[in-house]
């Protein structure tokens, strides 16, 4: 996986020094595995010495103090310090600090791709959570190195004042139609969208597809929520890899845009790891087993029109989580065959 140097959009708390003792003999494999009956109970007397932990989150800013407020309320005794970086950002500055010895970051928050990469290097550790034992094991990691607090659905978004409800395509081939030449749009990074269909249809299937899709002439997008804003302003009339919350937050302000879920629709997961040597495991583990709980960050995230992950949490509408067939993007494929995509991605649709 290549990592490319990405501007830190911002850093809540600046450069964090690392505080606080240690944790007591116990290793940091030990706390996080533990599954005894005493579990909440030790986890929190030792919090309470620990006082803090340090969360590195690709979050916007708004639903880290949303989810903070909460967690606090919960945990008064356990201050949260959230450092606020892009995704590639944060497997950049992570990775330095884990290769010299600097252990400041307890959790790491983005998507499981970027996470995938930081455990094959083993710089993560596996964790015990009683909360992900109802959860679909679709969000679920084998080893348990992550459970995802939230998904992101890729959904063909569109205008409505520009592509009516009914004209709107409901599967993948009507794309290829020719009425929609010059009328799509696609954002440039989504090779993941592009590798996890081109694998679930075949190589050939796949690639005649997206060879079709190619001679419709698409228009070339940078970022989603941009795209989200170019369809709810008209200017790009539909896009087959849109994100159904940005869709979803539109039409709550009004913006004129709906979205189909085309199935199988690509789903990607965010998941919080925990760091192989978090200086403050215990308040981790808290925080961990709280981003999973109903009334704790599920709730949040459904708030905030994002899409839970909870069996008991729907997001609002239900329809970005249900009613159809989804396929997750799998972690460790997208880091084996990365290069190879992206390659393809890039001849096709990029040059």
């Amino acid at each position: 996986m290549k990592l490319h140097d990405v501007r830190i959009l911002f850093v809540l708390g600046g450069f964090l020094a690392l505080s606080g003792g240690p944790a007591g003999a116990a290793s940091v494999a030990d706390i996080a595995l533990y599954r005894e009956a005493d579990r909440q109970a030790k986890l929190e007397r030792a919090a309470k010495a620990e006082g803090e932990f340090i969360w590195y989150t690709s979050v916007n800013a708004e639903d880290i103090q949303r989810v903070v407020e909460l967690f606090q309320k919960r945990y008064p005794f356990i201050k949260t310090k959230a450092v606020r970086l892009t995704s590639a950002r944060m497997v950049q500055r992570y990775t330095a600090e884990f290769q010299a010895g600097t252990f400041l970051a307890d959790i790491l928050d983005t998507n499981d791709t970027r996470i995938e990469f930081l455990r094959r290097k083993g710089m993560l550790q596996a964790y015990y959570t009683p909360m992900a034992e109802s959860f679909d094991k679709r969000f679920i990691q084998p080893q348990g190195f992550w459970v995802a607090n939230r998904i992101t659905m890729i959904v063909l978004g569109y205008n409505t004042r520009l592509v009516k409800p009914p004209e709107a395509p409901q599967r993948y081939e009507d794309l290829i139609d020719p009425k929609w030449r010059d009328k799509i749009a696609l954002e440039r990074e989504d090779s993941h969208w592009f590798m996890t269909l081109m694998g679930h249809w075949g190589e050939e299937k796949g690639k005649a597809f997206f060879q079709r899709l190619r001679a419709q002439n698409p228009t070339i997008r940078t970022g989603h929520t941009h795209l989200a804003q170019l369809i709810a302003a008209g200017e790009d009339p539909l896009s087959p890899n849109a994100h159904s919350q940005g869709m979803a937050s539109g039409q709550h302000r009004g913006a004129p845009v709906d979205w189909v879920n085309l199935e199988p629709v690509v789903g990607m997961n965010n998941v919080s790891a925990l760091a192989k040597n978090a200086p403050h495991p215990h308040a981790a583990m808290l925080f961990l087993d709280f981003m999973l709980t109903k009334d704790g960050a599920q709730r949040v995230i459904r708030e905030v029109n994002r899409i839970p992950t909870h069996p008991e949490v729907l997001p609002n509408p239900s329809r970005l989580r249900e009613g159809f067939d989804f396929i997750i993007v799998d972690p460790a494929k997208y880091n084996d065959n990365i290069d190879h995509y992206s390659k393809l991605w890039h001849d096709w649709f990029l040059k």
